[in-house]
């Protein structure tokens, strides 16, 4: 049955409120939250950790690891993969970061660093809902074919985010993508950096207004078909932009990054219709990796950060979500704006499936992955440079097109099965990235898989990735937290067990505290703990607290090796 004697003190715990914790002490007491950002102690940042004390193997082959960080390390680093950054991080700390400090181009990712966040603040507070027509800030103008030809006047804001409005891609080479407006591609890709070069009426948002055309004769049903488009994306960022009246930087800067989170650098800036200067974050943008890793943690958290909603839960959970997404896109492992894993696109080998379905994020230009797993918190960044004409592919054999002269000696790959979707003979794509040499030892460098865990439960009410705070009932004097933990959840039993679940607290400017330990509920499969929390010890009546869970595994070999696992957090008010 459940527990129900209430945790009334803190003495269990080796820290109390107000105690900053930079580095997990030693098991048994489990990895803590990083609390400490900045000279003046408030806010998260980034600290960094062992692999070993993430369940994880560094340099050395530890239990069921069959590859490890170093392994995979070396296996990227040769020069003609040109990889510039490879960042592991779990549960809050950086367990692995090679490569140096300086940011470098993301290409694509930045739709997943700057456009997703900045799309989220638009639908929160400009009023731009994913299923309105996209014509209601494109048709003005130059764009009046957005309220009055079809296809474009039945375009949602959605159908823009996630590839499948039909929009045809700058350099595709189908003649109907050039019908109407030969050469409209090459000029958008000219004019998409930006520039004194490029103002209206010539650049990317005119053309991509005016002139980027349907990739279907007739044109399909929006919705429809999945095509992967930058104009598509930047035509997103124009409706971002309009709607809120700001550059996506200054949306970005001003309402979205927070202690802890940095800017990007280079971000174009177009000079557009009506004399105004917008932004684009579908390329060109430059991101240090610890960066772009912490706005995927702000969406992994549902916009929760340092005792605070970064807007609304339910905005981003609707960017973040593997589920309900538009089926033509979903298909295809996409979501809003996001790429996702629920068709096992980062997992697909068959020997080890240890990070979740739920997995997303976004990838650029053949180079760079920004990945985050919520369900065992982990977030996995390699940056790597462009190589001259071509893209530093992650190959099994040789190099892709474009090494010059001035590029260091390779011979030309045959081999592209490394990447994703792709057949072995095929180089472009737009879902090619590092799987093989990055994401799958990844997965074989866990002690074992690592337990999945979520919150299910707060204060007698079921999460629904919707509400921002839940109330406690009327003069309660507890407060109940439950959680979910699952081993081994993809690879079958046998390899570890529960070891516990605990429960912690975040209060205002990062600081977190271990608040109990959670008892088994019975009957429940996968297994449930609850944590009968005592209500003054959360504050007083008004105040709001963010609660997280720590699940942790152990070997059922060797029960020293343990793999914790945070939970994402939610926040309650005692009413």
């Amino acid at each position: 049955m459940r527990q129900r004697g209430i945790i009334t003190a803190l003495s269990l715990a080796t820290f109390g409120l107000g105690c900053r914790i930079t580095e997990p002490p030693p098991d048994p007491t489990p990895p803590v939250k990083s609390v400490a950002a900045t000279a003046t102690g408030t806010g998260f940042h980034w600290v960094t950790a062992t692999p070993e004390s993430q369940g994880m193997c560094g340099s050395l082959k530890v239990l069921g690891c069959t590859k490890t960080l170093q392994y995979i390390w070396n296996n990227i680093k040769a020069t003609q993969y040109q990889t510039k950054r490879l960042l592991i991080i779990r549960n809050d700390r950086i367990i692995y970061d090679k490569g140096g400090t300086l940011p470098y181009h993301v290409y694509s990712a930045s739709k997943g660093l700057l456009g997703a966040p900045t799309l989220v603040y638009a639908m929160s507070k400009c009023g731009v809902g994913l299923t309105d027509f996209a014509s209601g800030w494109l048709a003005h103008g130059d764009g009046a074919r957005w309220d009055t030809d079809s296809p474009w006047n039945r375009i949602t804001v959605e159908q823009l985010a996630s590839h499948t409005s039909g929009v045809c891609s700058p350099s595709s080479s189908s003649g109907v993508c050039n019908d109407d407006s030969p050469g409209w591609g090459a000029k958008f890709g000219k004019a998409d950096g930006g520039g004194t070069n490029w103002v209206y009426p010539n650049d990317a948002f005119t053309i991509a207004r005016a002139q980027a055309e349907q990739n279907r004769e007739p044109a399909a049903e929006p919705g429809s078909v999945f095509e992967y488009s930058d104009v598509g994306h930047a035509l997103l960022n124009y409706v971002v932009q309009k709607a809120c009246g700001q550059k996506l930087t200054d949306i970005f800067d001003f309402h979205i990054k927070q202690a802890g989170m940095g800017s990007p650098t280079f971000v174009a800036l177009i000079t557009t219709d009506d004399g105004q200067q917008f932004n684009q974050s579908e390329g060109a943008a430059l991101w240090k990796a610890p960066d772009g890793a912490a706005v995927l943690r702000l969406a992994g958290r549902n916009g929760i950060w340092d005792n605070q909603n970064v807007e609304p839960v339910r905005f981003w959970s609707v960017l973040t979500k593997t589920t309900g997404n538009i089926p033509a896109a979903a298909a295809q492992g996409w979501g809003v704006v996001y790429n996702n894993n629920s068709t096992n696109m980062w997992t697909v080998g068959t020997r080890h499936k240890r990070l979740s379905l739920q997995m997303f994020g976004h990838g650029g230009n053949y180079s760079t992955v920004f990945l985050n797993d919520p369900l065992t918190a982990t977030i996995v960044v390699r940056e790597g440079n462009n190589n001259a004409n071509g893209a530093s592919y992650l190959t099994l054999n040789g190099c892709a097109i474009g090494w010059t002269g001035t590029s260091p000696a390779c011979t030309r790959g045959t081999d592209w099965s490394n990447n994703w979707g792709v057949s072995s003979s095929v180089e472009a794509s737009n879902v090619v990235g590092p799987r093989k040499k990055i994401i799958d030892p990844l997965q074989e460098a866990f002690f074992f898989p690592p337990p999945f865990c979520r919150m299910t439960a707060v204060a007698r009410q079921t999460l629904d990735n919707v509400t921002d705070v839940y109330d406690t009932p009327s003069d309660a004097t507890a407060i109940e937290l439950d959680a979910e933990i699952t081993v081994n959840p993809r690879e079958g039993a046998g390899s570890s067990v529960v070891d516990r679940v605990e429960f912690y607290k975040e209060s205002d400017g990062g600081l977190v505290e271990l608040v109990g330990q959670g008892t088994l509920i019975d009957g429940t499969n996968p297994a449930q703990y609850e944590l009968v929390y005592d209500a003054e010890a959360h504050g007083a009546v008004g105040d709001v607290r963010t609660y997280f869970a720590n699940c942790v595994a152990q070997s059922a070999v060797d029960g020293t090796k343990k793999v914790p696992s945070y939970s994402r957090p939610v926040r309650v008010r005692r009413d």
